[in-house]
This record gives C-alpha cells, sequence and structure tokens, in this order.
C-alpha cells in the first residue's frame, strides 16, 4: 500500500485531514471512502488492515477519522464532512463508488448515501443507527450548545448538534428505506458498545440486494487485525458484483517472465507465468518500497532453488531433512551498480548465502547437504555467466 495525506474544506470552510491509499500497483479500479471511529485506540492497526483488504482487490481507500482523534485541528463530527470529501474526491480523484461508514460514522453513510449520485454500494460496520442508543452515547456538551460529547468506549470526541439532529429527529427508518442502494453490514453479536440490534433495523428496513456478515468473536473496534483484513477483503469481493470497476488492463506475456513499469517511481509490475509481484526500491532511493528490488529477487531465486534442490535430494536419498531456511545477502546496493549498467563493474559482486537446515542429521550429511546446494541450477546459471540477448519489441 501507499499512502498520502489529503486536506480538503467542509461547508465552514475548515480544513479536515483526509488518507488516500492506493493499491501497491497504482493501479485503481474503484474509489471507496472509509469514514471510521478506530482512532481512539492504542493500535490502530484495524485501519490499515481494511485498508490492505480493499486494495488487493485494485480498490483505493480515502479514510476519514470520525472522531477527529488524529487531526491536528480542532474537529467536531458532521456527515456534511463526509459529503465535503466526496465533493473533493470527484475533482482531485474520481467519484467514490463505495460508501464505507464504522460505529456513529455508519450512521452518517447512511443518511449521507442517497445524496452521492456516485455511490454504488453502502456498508456500514459496527453502526449505530436507533435513536435511543445513539442518545446513550452522545450528551449535550455544557459549555457549548451547538455540540455534543461521544463516549464510544474509551474514546471521547465531539459532534455537531446538527449531525446529533439528523441522526435521530429523522424517519430512520424512511431513509434507510429509500436508500436503494446495495448495502452490506457487518456486526458482532459480542458488541458491547452498540448493540447487534442496530443491524437488525437497518437490515429489516433496507431492500434487497442487502447483505449481512456476522463478526464473531469480533468487538465494536475489531481489535483483531485479522478482522480488519476480513472485513476488507469481504467489501471488495462483494462490491464486485454491484460496483463499475475500471477496465483492467493486465500484464500478458508468451514468455516466462515479463515486467512493466509505468511513470510511477519505481513501482514494477511482475508477471511469472500465472504468478504476479510487484518490485520497487526502497524510499531512500526513490521507490516507496511497495516491493522486494531486483537484487533481493536474485537473492530470493537463487534461495528458493537451494531450498527446493535440498529438499528434493533429501527426500530422493531418505535423509531425514526437516527444514531448511537460507538467508542470502548482496554486498552491493542496487543504484549504485545501476549508474554504471555500462561498464565492467556493474555487475553481481559476491552473494553470501547461509543455510539453516533442521533434521536428525549426521555430520556426513550435512556436508553432502553442502555440497549439493551448490549444484542448484539457479546457482550454476549464476556461475556460468550467461549470456543475456536483448531484442527490440515495438510496442
Amino acid at each position: 500500500m501507499s499512502s498520502e495525506k489529503i486536506t480538503f474544506k467542509n461547508k465552514k470552510g475548515i480544513e479536515i485531514e483526509a488518507e488516500i491509499c492506493d493499491p501497491a500497483d497504482q493501479v485503481t479500479h474503484a474509489y471507496a471512502l472509509f469514514a471510521h471511529c478506530f482512532s481512539g485506540m492504542d493500535d490502530t492497526s484495524v485501519i490499515d488492515s481494511i485498508k490492505r483488504g480493499l486494495n488487493q482487490k485494485g480498490v483505493s481507500v480515502v479514510t476519514l477519522d470520525f472522531t477527529g482523534i488524529s487531526h491536528q485541528n480542532e474537529y467536531y463530527a458532521d456527515h456534511e464532512d463526509i459529503l465535503a470529501l466526496t465533493e473533493y474526491m470527484a475533482e482531485h480523484l474520481r467519484s467514490p463508488q463505495i460508501l464505507i461508514g464504522h460505529s456513529l460514522a455508519g450512521a452518517a453513510c447512511i443518511v449521507s448515501a442517497n445524496r452521492v449520485a456516485s455511490i454504488e454500494a453502502v456498508v456500514t460496520i459496527s453502526a449505530v443507527i436507533k435513536s435511543s442508543h445513539i442518545q446513550k452515547l452522545c450528551t449535550p456538551n455544557k459549555e457549548d450548545t451547538s455540540l455534543y460529547d461521544v463516549t464510544l468506549g474509551d474514546n471521547y470526541f465531539k459532534v455537531t448538534a446538527d449531525f446529533f439532529n439528523e441522526i435521530t429527529h429523522q424517519n430512520i427508518k424512511e431513509v434507510i428505506h429509500k436508500t436503494r442502494i446495495p448495502l452490506l453490514i457487518f456486526h458482532s453479536p459480542h458488541d458491547e458498545i452498540v448493540d447487534i440490534t442496530n443491524a437488525e433495523k437497518i437490515y429489516s428496513n433496507a431492500f434487497h440486494p442487502k447483505s449481512f456478515i456476522s463478526l464473531d468473536y469480533a468487538n465494536h473496534f475489531l481489535s483483531n487485525p485479522q478482522n480488519g483484513y476480513y472485513v476488507g477483503n469481504n467489501i471488495a469481493t462483494w462490491s464486485e458484483r454491484y460496483v463499475q470497476m475500471e477496465p483492467e488492463d493486465p500484464l500478458e506475456t508468451q514468455h516466462q517472465t515479463a515486467v512493466r513499469i509505468g511513470t510511477t517511481k519505481y513501482v514494477t509490475e511482475v508477471k511469472a507465468g500465472i504468478h504476479h509481484q510487484i518490485a520497487d526500491e526502497p524510499i531512500e532511493d526513490g521507490g516507496k518500497d511497495l516491493g522486494p528490488n531486483p537484487y533481493q529477487f536474485v537473492l530470493a531465486g537463487l534461495g528458493a532453488c537451494t531450498a527446493m534442490t535440498l529438499r528434493m535430494y533429501a527426500d530422493h536419498k531418505k535423509i531425514p531433512l526437516e527444514e531448511v531456511t537460507v538467508h542470502l545477502n548482496h554486498e552491493n546496493e542496487y543504484l549504485k551498480d545501476a549508474e554504471n549498467t555500462n561498464k565492467r563493474t556493474a555487475k553481481l559482486d559476491k552473494l553470501y548465502r547461509n543455510i539453516q537446515i533442521k533434521g536428525d542429521l549426521t555430520e556426513a550429511q550435512k556436508k553432502r547437504l553442502m555440497e549439493i546446494a551448490n549444484k542448484c541450477p539457479v546457482h550454476r546459471t549464476l556461475e556460468n555467466n550467461p549470456i543475456i540477448i536483448t531484442n527490440m519489441i515495438e510496442g
């Protein structure tokens, strides 16, 4: 994933922070707006887990901390801010197609969905929608009548009175009824902050297509990051049925391997057989560190071939080899060599291979395994100074 901070202005002219997180290959097929109330937690990795699940399906995610806890400026949550962010996205990115809301932000997304023409799917996570329940979580601010204080577990933040009135004074049943947009509802039966009957109310008043997924053993904040990835992955899979995704431009080749790079430094698609990977450079060398660098791929090839060769040999000879781990290093930085690609010095100088083996092996067996390691096919290819033949193919 690659992320970037953005700022937008709400209808009051106040600057608000958000974050955009794109897929690793920088290829976006759809955009999601994700408003959440996770930020007061000690561990907010669940946010990244949800984004990662979506990113892996080609969905870019713009996140808004609805609590304001992570914002540098003083912030009071309001559903109008979600609408302002959709306008920003339409102007600077692409209009969001998926609207995702957690907790109170789930209620905000429900009342906002019909006001955003581009929304093709709505998702709620642990959403609170019942007026009686909202009133337990929100109390009038004693110093400012335009605000309400919110207690959400151990988290404390403020929402505007306009937002409070919007989600409590409206006929929420009618609002849900009018939201003729595909709806996915996540809720845990173990949620002690927002009762699962809130999800029941959303589901019973919504039209099909609607889906409900029970989050077993999860709390209101999905504290286990695995729950976050599960949610993100399911949102992406479910939304493929309802959201108009941008057509893919898959990397195709008739050769064994192909790589492709566009204008983004230095994110490179790698297709080897049916398998896809991302290559990149570390941040200090101008990349985004979204994947191994080219030398690391070379080391991985040597290491994998070494381990496989030892496994094959041990199986053939009935040697009790339980596990092989190969640790590798290359002594030079890649970009230092890349700057001298026309010079004889631009080559792999020394590869350090450290082989860790486990099993009830004799010293003679260990010695023989080390000899076999030097005979692995990739090792031999590297030692034989292979001839590289380069041809131009018209684009």
